[in-house]
């Protein structure tokens, strides 16, 4: 869902609501790999467009895929596994931002615990793999982030 004509664009907006009001965001990387899907833009460039100084928590799920007046369109259901996608843009994010809290959210379908673990696990390696890559160079800005963050994996309410 879109506004039909945005008088700001979304990343900006989000980027000038932070600035002025000095509020964190958080980031549903999910999120914004189904919309990207379904409005047919580059997530990659919406990233290029957002401040993700500002992100302060990142969200990670699944999502349904489904079809609707013979498309092909993405729901973000948060009961399905993290697909691949999802995972490499999370990767992406994390090159740029560095080590972020990052939740797994999990609200419906609910697998066995090991499988919520290993999604998990999962998010805790890409963020080690980036901190072996950039090593102890203290003028990278993500470098001065935490060495590491926490993943929480929330099984839904």
């Amino acid at each position: 869902l879109q506004f039909s004509e945005p008088e700001i664009p979304e990343p900006e907006f989000l980027r000038e609501l932070s600035r002025r009001t000095g509020c964190g965001l958080l980031l549903d990387v999910n999120n914004l790999f189904v919309s990207s899907f379904n409005q047919g833009f580059d997530p990659v460039a919406w990233l290029d467009a957002f401040d993700l100084e500002a992100v302060e928590e990142i969200h990670l799920a699944g999502h349904a895929v489904d079809r609707a007046s013979g498309q092909t369109i993405r729901i973000d259901d948060h009961g399905s596994p993290v697909p691949a996608g999802v995972w490499d843009l999370y990767r992406t994010v994390i090159q740029r931002r560095g080590p972020t809290p990052t939740l797994i959210e999990r609200d419906a379908n609910l697998p066995q615990l090991s499988d919520l673990v290993a999604e998990a696990q999962m998010a805790a390696r890409i963020m080690r793999a980036h901190i072996a890559h950039v090593g102890d160079d203290r003028s990278s800005p993500v470098t001065h982030r935490a060495r590491s963050a926490p993943v929480r994996v929330d099984p839904g309410t």
